[in-house]
């Protein structure tokens, strides 16, 4: 039996993209730690996993850039922050590191230790792949000449950036920054940190060399050959993970659903923009108030909006009589009696989308991470369309729809197809078969230097 600590990002679409696969580990005898913030201890004790709080990035000394720092204070915060890890590691003694790719250079820290690590990708494949433009891009791969040399230069873009990125962090924000602590403990201990940096990525800073499971389904990307040390194993989704639903408003929405299907006047249509509205609430608010204005222009189609709780639902009023609006909804739950989606393409929501059998409107509500590169995908399989959401009218919002409505059966029959193949790895106990030979290859590791351990 394995002890396996899984540290990934706070982030409610990361953690529920995990729990599915935590179960499996779980359930094939093994100990599984959720190094998270204290607003997950709940949930993850409710799922029989143990909580323990989050596993500490170095945190930044406080100064003006270019201000010089005593050593003796960098040598006392750094050796207090060494400590404090080390004694959480010792706590926990895990047999092995399941870690977050979006905060990959935490590996270095671990390898210090001498605990092997997996990166864990939440999002499909990330890094840079032929012919596929980096994954914060809207544009959809074409059979034509031209595509291998646009997609190269959006890549190389990408690079200059990332590389510009990388130097004012290890540089010019030296001791302000949680990568350039990072690079300063480890280098001190032998790593060369610089060796396995990875700017081939769409996001963030990754490290070279260390074996990487995503757990979004190779059926849904676009088709190219997978890497070495590359695991595909999704998508493991926990389709039970909500439970029974008891909220009483909860339970009345879904009284007036059935009613409504009983008549079929028209679709059932829901709309929720994520768990990240709080960072992107002005152009919610804009989008949010199209939707009621859609909902007046489809008076036969029933639409279901959740805000968030971060959002003033007061601002919406007075709302049609066929709209109605919560701030936060069971979503899996309430997808199995909907028609369509219109989500952010978050990919936890479109896996969840595929399973339900629920075509898709995709309004990507971020232009710095997955979602642009989600909605291409969509498009790709022909499960649903996608539009600009600080872009699109409510002419255009309400004629998109009337669109997926009137192809409908095309729609719904892709979503069916995909979601066949996502049910072929669902169950898979692929995982366990990897952390089993991860652990025993790295027990059976001579005794050589850290930097060519990881």
């Amino acid at each position: 039996m394995a002890k396996i600590l899984i540290d990934i990002l706070a982030a409610k679409g990361h953690y529920h993209a995990t729990l599915k696969m935590a179960k499996l580990l779980k359930e094939a005898n093994h100990s599984i730690i959720y190094a998270l913030k204290y607003d997950f201890k709940n949930d993850i004790e409710r799922q029989g996993f143990i909580y323990f709080p989050p596993i500490p990035i170095p945190a930044p000394i406080k100064t003006k850039i270019g201000e010089n720092i005593d050593s003796n204070k960098k040598s006392t915060l750094k050796k207090e922050w060494i400590k404090e890890f080390e004694l959480l590691i010792l706590k926990i003694k895990p047999d092995i590191v399941l870690l977050d790719e979006q905060v990959a250079f935490k590996s270095a820290l671990y390898s210090i230790y001498k605990v092997p690590t997996i990166l864990l990708q939440t999002k499909p494949d990330t890094r840079r792949i032929k012919g596929i433009p980096p994954f914060f891009h809207y544009y959809l791969p074409r059979k034509i000449i031209i595509n291998n040399f646009y997609c190269d230069l959006l890549w190389k873009k990408r690079k200059i950036r990332a590389r510009i990125n990388l130097i004012i962090r290890l540089n010019l924000l030296k001791n302000r920054d949680p990568l350039s602590i990072c690079n300063s403990i480890v280098s001190s201990y032998g790593y060369n940190f610089n060796k396995y940096i990875d700017l081939e990525r769409s996001f963030g800073i990754g490290i070279k060399g260390l074996p990487r499971i995503i757990l979004s389904p190779k059926a849904f990307d676009f088709p190219h050959n997978e890497e070495k040390l590359t695991h595909r194993i999704g998508p493991l989704v926990n389709v039970k993970r909500e439970g029974k639903i008891k909220h009483p408003r909860y339970n009345v929405l879904v009284k007036k659903i059935e009613k409504f299907k009983n008549s079929r006047k028209g679709s059932i249509i829901y709309c929720s923009m994520g768990t990240i509205t709080k960072s992107d609430l002005k152009r919610c608010n804009v989008f949010f108030q199209r939707m009621v204005k859609v909902a007046r222009y489809n008076p036969f189609d029933l639409v279901i909006l959740s805000t968030g709780e971060h959002f003033d639902i007061n601002t919406l009023l007075p709302l049609p009589e066929n709209m109605l609006v919560f701030e936060h909804l069971p979503q899996i739950d309430l997808l199995q009696k909907c028609d369509i989606m219109i989500t952010h393409g978050g990919m936890n929501s479109i896996t969840e989308c595929v399973f339900c059998e629920v075509p898709m409107l995709v309004y990507p509500l971020s232009r710095h991470w997955d979602q642009p590169g989600n909605s291409a995908r969509v498009v790709y399989h022909s499960l649903g369309l996608r539009g600009r959401i600080e872009k699109d009218s409510v002419n255009k919002i309400s004629n998109k729809l009337n669109l997926i409505k009137m192809n409908y059966d095309s729609y719904k029959d892709n979503v069916v197809k995909m979601k066949r193949q996502f049910e072929k790895e669902n169950n898979s106990n692929q995982i366990v078969e990897i952390i089993l030979n991860t652990v025993k290859d790295h027990k059976n590791e001579k005794n050589t230097p850290n930097e060519q351990r990881t």
